[in-house]
């Protein structure tokens, strides 16, 4: 197994998520098309089969490695959604009528459906698809699992290739199920094929190891059949564009591929697994500061296109190496406080200078203010704790 190559392919899938995310990268729309909606669509079925294929290697190694993960990403998932609760609840209050009594229902709809805010649907679909995949494998063949899930996957497909569906009760079936659930990006309709895959690469990954030059002559063939059905989809109407069927054969090809590639890399890459990890949890705080500022000192320049994005992919890059910092060391709950609060002061500063030099026909994202915030308390945690370490160790005592 080549676990590096797959560290290194999972940190450029993380760069494609906040590419997807941000503004157009391009002027011209055949360029951002292209990029977003083709070349960067591979990222999120990728890290499916391969937090699938892993899972199912701790299984192998450990029968009760399932429930134990799933309470870990459980709780992981639960403290980021409660970070993102101010900025998700902004946006319910901006986007959705909603009576205050109706609150508590829309953030448990979030927390097991959509996220408490639009990125966050990936851990609740990854732990519904691992959970139905395992279950019903107990009892039934990858055929049928594998059948079910293409079937499933077609019908999310619909927000896709909504311009190509004729009226009638599988269109307003599909109407429905959008208006109740909003997306059909979830675990059972999006999730559990790639899963799927991840747990039968696993479990078969002998005999596709025999089958590995032809695996890796397909991946270029489906790969360039990948991008042919994003042309010809260029301008069908669509809802979103999350569904390509060739996904489903060049993420597997793709994955083994990458997985039995023959040449290691010589770099650790520790550290580039960890950080892809917290830049799908970051990204979007940085993409609201960073744009929404540019928005108001009307810098076009940086409100969309490759800088905008170079200087987004960099502020992640840096809050992320932050966040890494505070995780590796003992939460010190005094400082906490203290971190609220020059956030705070800090956020007054920052929008009150923002909102000053914005012109008055420029509407700002309601995101903005708590963005802003959680961005510069746990900046001020990092001073904080990052002074204090310093003064420890110049004094020979050991920071506890």
């Amino acid at each position: 197994m080549n676990g590096k190559m797959l560290d290194s392919v999972k940190y450029i899938a993380a760069i494609l998520v906040i590419c997807v995310h941000c503004q157009p990268i391009s002027g011209l729309p055949e360029v951002n098309y292209f990029v977003k909606n083709i070349l960067c669509r591979w990222a999120v079925p990728f890290f499916f089969i391969s937090s699938a294929y892993f899972v199912r290697r701790g299984m192998d190694n450990n029968g009760n490695y399932l429930p134990v993960y799933l309470k870990r990403l459980t709780q992981s998932y639960l403290w980021w959604s409660v970070i993102f609760i101010p900025i998700g609840l902004d946006w319910l209050h901006q986007n959705l009528t909603l009576s205050k009594e109706l609150l508590p229902l829309a953030l448990i709809f979030g927390l097991i459906h959509v996220g408490t805010y639009y990125h966050l649907w990936y851990i609740p679909a990854l732990i519904l698809s691992l959970f139905i995949a395992t279950k019903f494998l107990k009892h039934f063949s990858y055929k049928l699992l594998l059948i079910i899930a293409t079937f499933l996957y077609s019908f999310g497909s619909i927000e896709t290739y909504y311009g190509l569906i004729p009226n009638g009760w599988l269109k307003e079936l599909f109407d429905v199920v959008i208006q109740i659930f909003f997306t059909t990006r979830s675990g059972l309709l999006f999730g559990l094929i790639f899963v799927g895959i991840g747990f039968f690469i696993y479990d078969y990954q002998e005999k596709l190891l025999l089958r590995y030059r032809q695996i890796f002559f397909l991946t270029g063939l489906f790969f360039a059949m990948m991008v042919l059905e994003g042309i010809l989809l260029y301008s069908v109407d669509k809802l979103d564009m999350n569904f390509l069927f060739m996904l489903i054969p060049f993420s597997f090809c793709l994955f083994i591929s990458l997985l039995f590639f023959p040449k290691q890399l010589s770099f650790d890459t520790g550290k580039i697994r960890l950080l892809s990890k917290y830049y799908y949890f970051v990204h979007p705080i940085c993409i609201v500061i960073v744009e929404e500022a540019a928005k108001a000192f009307q810098m076009s320049w940086l409100n969309q296109g490759i800088i905008s994005f170079c200087l987004i992919f960099l502020f992640t890059h840096l809050i992320c190496l932050m966040v890494i910092y505070i995780k590796q060391q003992n939460l010190r709950k005094k400082y906490i406080g203290g971190a609220m609060f020059f956030g705070m002061l800090a956020t007054l500063a920052l929008a009150g200078t923002i909102y000053q030099f914005k012109p008055v026909e420029v509407l700002l994202k309601f995101e903005l203010v708590p963005c802003l915030w959680l961005t510069t308390s746990m900046l001020g945690y990092f001073i904080l704790t990052k002074g204090v370490g310093t003064n420890d160790e110049s004094t020979g005592v050991a920071a506890k």
